[in-house]
């Protein structure tokens, strides 16, 4: 029965223009050519002109045939997957579609010079979301600067149940930030104004981080959509003074960082495990499904600890992410991160957020977006972003696929030495708009300006916030 309905539905097709045709042209070429919409097949008046289409309402009875036969071959493995690859593809090689994108980085900082390099995503898309991928990043600086990464995610082995996820990463970080432990932590600009008589230095709230770090996870699906993985890494940390005055040693020396925490120069290593439920319909630009994370990561525990010196050290984190479609172009977002540090907490913990994808705060580009990077830590952290998103443009140019999106958000976020020291009134709110590009329906170009009671922050990165 199921090979007869199949028969009928492709003699359907053809002889109502031939749809399966126009099918199979797009999978060759990449481009979305069976609707009159090329440029956003998503878009409402695309939509309306497919469900005119007679040819369209055949591969709806080709589809439901397909699936009936193979539950694995739903709607989603014919026409939306065209629709998918065709947003990703830029080559083939011997019949297997990869998609290439990257950029030459170029641009002037006047705290670090010229800073000069490349960034490189290469992923296999022979199934969904990718069989494999590749990212390079390089970028240096006159000033002495640094920044070079290699990751590799492969979500799921072929045969087995299990993925793999390796970074290795070096840099050297000129602006690293301290401001004092605290959610008043005080940014006084006289100190760094050399006009000013209360003058100490001009990057008395900076210090030199170097650190490069390797970490391996084995990844492994569970059920549904849960997942969890266990990680190994290894780590070096070099910090020193950016100026003749820093901030961090006076706190250091007033024994407000701690005995032994602060600034451990040293070799760690230290394990992770994480635990997932994600429902998302798509890692890049999502617009609907959940994604919950908890992360806890331990230096004290590893093994390798016994071979490095050990740091007694432990992060726990909790992130939870919403999509909702409110519109065919409107989108709400909402992520909420939880963090508590326990133990010898090193300077550099401080002014990062766990996870399996780190991230700098509380302050800056990825946090609080308004704010100085790394502005405000303490052991514990609270914070919230929002985002309605608004799908601006689509089209194709040069063979690639270009999405533009604006962003208004919100952010709130504090940080306390215990959960009983949060107080929802000393929240710290900051608000802006945002521009994002997708390229190819992964590569990410965005850029935030963000605003506070204190300052305006101008933000740019090649990741979506979440």
């Amino acid at each position: 029965m199921v090979t007869t309905r199949r028969i009928a539905a492709l003699l359907l097709v053809g002889l109502l223009g031939g749809g399966g045709r126009a099918v199979e042209a797009e999978s060759r070429d990449g481009a979305v050519k069976a609707w009159p919409d090329t440029v956003a097949p998503d878009s409402s008046d695309g939509e309306k002109a497919r469900r005119r289409d007679p040819a369209h309402r055949a591969r709806k009875l080709l589809d439901g045939a397909v699936s009936r036969a193979n539950p694995l071959a739903a709607p989603g493995q014919t026409v939306d997957m065209v629709r998918w690859m065709a947003k990703r593809r830029q080559l083939e090689i011997a019949g297997v579609p990869y998609g290439i994108t990257g950029l030459p980085l170029f641009y002037y900082s006047p705290n670090t010079g010229y800073n000069y390099g490349a960034r490189l995503q290469w992923a296999d898309y022979q199934r969904r979301p990718y069989r494999y991928k590749i990212t390079l990043h390089w970028l240096k600086s006159t000033e002495g600067r640094w920044v070079q990464y290699f990751k590799l995610k492969v979500p799921r082995i072929s045969g087995t149940g299990f993925g793999l996820r390796l970074v290795a990463s070096t840099k050297r970080d000129l602006r690293a930030r301290y401001y004092g432990l605290g959610n008043d932590s005080e940014r006084n600009t006289e100190y760094t104004d050399a006009d000013s008589p209360l003058f100490r230095d001009e990057n008395y709230y900076h210090y030199v981080l170097e650190e490069p770090r390797a970490i391996v996870s084995l990844l492994r699906h569970v059920y549904g959509p849960v997942s969890m993985s266990a990680g190994l890494g290894i780590e070096t940390t070099d910090i020193t003074a950016r100026g003749d005055s820093s901030y961090y040693k006076y706190d250091l020396s007033q024994g407000n960082l701690g005995a032994e925490g602060g600034t451990a120069d040293a070799v760690t290593g230290f394990v992770s495990f994480t635990v997932n439920w994600d429902t998302r319909d798509d890692p890049t630009i999502p617009r609907r499904g959940v994604f919950h994370e908890w992360s806890y990561e331990s230096s004290r525990n590893s093994f390798l600890g016994l071979l490095f010196e050990e740091i007694d050290f432990r992060r726990y984190t909790f992130t939870d992410a919403r999509y909702y479609p409110l519109s065919e172009r409107l989108n709400l977002a909402n992520r909420v991160i939880v963090e508590a540090l326990k133990g010898s907490i090193p300077l550099h913990a401080y002014g990062e957020i766990g996870g399996s994808v780190r991230v700098k705060g509380l302050g800056g580009s990825d946090t609080l977006r308004g704010f100085d990077r790394q502005r405000f830590t303490d052991n514990i952290r609270v914070l919230t972003n929002t985002e309605l998103r608004y799908r601006l443009h689509a089209q194709r140019a040069l063979k690639q696929y270009l999405e533009w999106h604006g962003v208004a958000f919100v952010d709130l976020g504090q940080v306390g030495p215990g959960f009983s020291e949060l107080k929802v009134m000393e929240t710290h709110l900051t608000g802006g708009l945002g521009l994002r590009l997708y390229w190819n329906a992964d590569f990410v170009i965005r850029s935030d300006v963000g605003l506070s009671g204190e300052q305006a922050y101008v933000g740019l990165k090649y990741r979506n916030l979440f």
